[in-house]
C-alpha cells in the first residue's frame, strides 16, 4: 500500500476510527475536525483514499497527530474501502466514520469507551442527518433480524473478533455492505444500544443516490441470510414503494420524524 503514515511505533490503540474517502476534500476536513477534537486520547485514526484527485490527500498529509495513518491508492468501491481499513487497522474495537461524518460532540469515544469493558461485542447507537435519525427505531436483540440490521455502521463500535468470526464486508455489495455484513454478525453477537445519538453524516451518500441499488441488494442480501426471504422482501418491496409516494410528494422527512415520537 501506497502513503502509509505513523507505522506502528506505539501500542496498540482501543479504537480505531476508519474513514473512507474519494474526491470529498470538504467533508474529510468536518470529518477529520470531529474526530481530532475528542477528549478521549486512546484511539488512532486510520484513512482510506481512493486516490482522490481533489486534494483530499493533500489534506491528509498536512494533519500531524501521531495516530493519524493514511493509504491513498485506487480501490474496488465502499465494500474494498473498508476492509483496507480493517487490514490497517490495530484497534480493539472499529469504527467506520465515513468523509463528511461527524462525531456529535467532543465526548463521544469517551463515552463509547467506558461501555467497552463489559460490553457486547457491538456498542451501537443513533446517527443523524438533516433532522432524520438511523436507526429510526429504539433496536433491541429481541427484534427480528432484518430489524435489527438497521443499525447504524456509523454509530457502532465492532470488537475485532466479529470480523476475525463472521469475515469482513462482502465486496458484491456496493451500497448496502453493512446491511449484509449485520446480517452474518448480529445471530451470532449481540449488540449493546446506548440510546443516544452519537454520530452526524453526511447527507445525500451513496444509499441515497443510488435507491434502485439500495433496495435490491437488500433483497439480495435477505436471500442469503434470512430464513424466509420471500416474506421479507415483501415488506422491502412495499417500503420501497411506500418512500418513493413520500419521497415524490416532500412528505418524507416529515414522516420520518414522526415515526420517533
Amino acid at each position: 500500500m501506497r502513503g502509509v503514515t505513523c507505522v506502528a511505533v506505539h501500542p496498540a490503540p482501543l479504537i480505531s476510527v476508519i474513514t473512507i474517502v474519494k474526491n470529498d476534500r470538504a467533508g474529510l476536513v468536518a470529518t477529520l475536525d470531529s474526530v481530532r477534537a475528542q477528549s478521549f486520547a486512546d484511539f488512532e485514526h486510520v484513512i482510506i483514499d481512493g486516490a482522490s484527485s481533489d486534494g483530499s490527500v493533500e489534506v491528509v498529509r498536512a494533519q500531524t497527530a501521531p495516530n493519524l495513518r493514511y493509504v491513498s491508492e485506487p480501490d474496488g468501491g465502499i465494500s474494498d474501502a473498508f476492509n483496507k481499513g480493517l487490514r490497517l487497522a490495530r484497534g480493539t474495537w472499529l469504527n467506520f466514520l465515513n468523509a463528511g461524518d461527524a462525531f456529535l460532540d467532543p465526548g463521544v469515544l469517551g463515552r463509547v469507551a467506558a461501555r467497552l469493558a463489559d460490553a457486547a461485542a457491538i456498542v451501537t447507537g443513533y446517527s443523524v442527518t438533516d433532522g432524520i435519525q438511523s436507526p429510526p427505531y429504539r433496536v433491541s436483540n429481541q427484534d427480528r433480524l432484518a430489524r435489527r440490521a438497521w443499525i447504524s455502521h456509523q454509530a457502532s463500535f465492532i470488537h475485532r473478533r466479529v470480523f476475525d468470526e463472521c469475515g469482513a464486508f462482502n465486496p458484491r455489495f456496493k451500497v448496502r455492505m453493512d446491511y449484509e455484513f449485520w446480517l452474518r454478525a448480529l445471530p451470532r453477537f449481540p449488540f449493546e444500544f446506548m440510546d443516544e445519538p452519537l454520530v452526524s453524516f453526511a447527507p445525500g451518500g451513496v444509499s441515497t443516490r443510488a435507491r434502485r441499488a439500495f433496495f435490491e441488494e437488500e433483497f439480495a442480501a435477505n436471500r442469503l441470510h434470512l430464513p424466509l426471504p420471500a416474506l421479507a422482501n415483501l415488506r422491502v418491496r412495499a417500503r420501497e414503494r411506500f418512500h418513493g409516494v413520500l419521497r415524490t410528494t416532500g412528505l418524507f422527512k416529515a414522516y420520518r420524524a414522526l415515526r420517533l415520537r
